[in-house]
């Protein structure tokens, strides 16, 4: 029987999850972002709240919208942790122009048949606004 003599690689179960689970020395930012590495894949993974791990590589909507004078939509694949896509929402949005414009951009992408892995999520920005989105 052949056999190989160099085993392929397993999948982490982060993998299959997208769950990371913390291991090791662990690092606080200036920010109070908490960095270390994944026990199973062993990629550097970052938290701002507890209990939530995200890969450290890639954008980071919660600093992004501490950041932001502006807000936006940004489409999320979240099996990926991936933004596919950022739309700008105007200084004078109203909530109904935010509704038609968000069922506009779920319509382009097929939210409702993604099943949970696309979302739209509203990062409003940090401007001065009476609006809350």
């Amino acid at each position: 029987m052949l056999s190989r003599s160099g085993a392929s690689p397993t999948l982490a179960p982060c993998w299959y999850t997208r769950r990371h689970v913390p291991a090791g020395a662990r690092s606080r930012d200036a920010d109070g972002v908490v960095t270390c590495t994944c026990r199973h894949c062993g990629r550097r993974i970052r938290s701002r709240e507890r209990g939530q791990w995200d890969l450290a590589e890639g954008v980071d909507l919660d600093a992004l919208q501490e950041r932001s004078r502006t807000g936006h939509f940004c489409v999320v694949d979240t099996l990926d942790g991936m933004v596919i896509a950022r739309y700008p929402i105007a200084m004078d949005a109203d909530e109904a122009w935010i509704r038609t414009k968000m069922q506009e951009i779920s319509a382009e992408y097929d939210v409702p048949a993604s099943g949970g892995e696309l979302q739209i999520r509203i990062v409003p920005g940090r401007r001065d606004s009476r609006l809350k989105h």
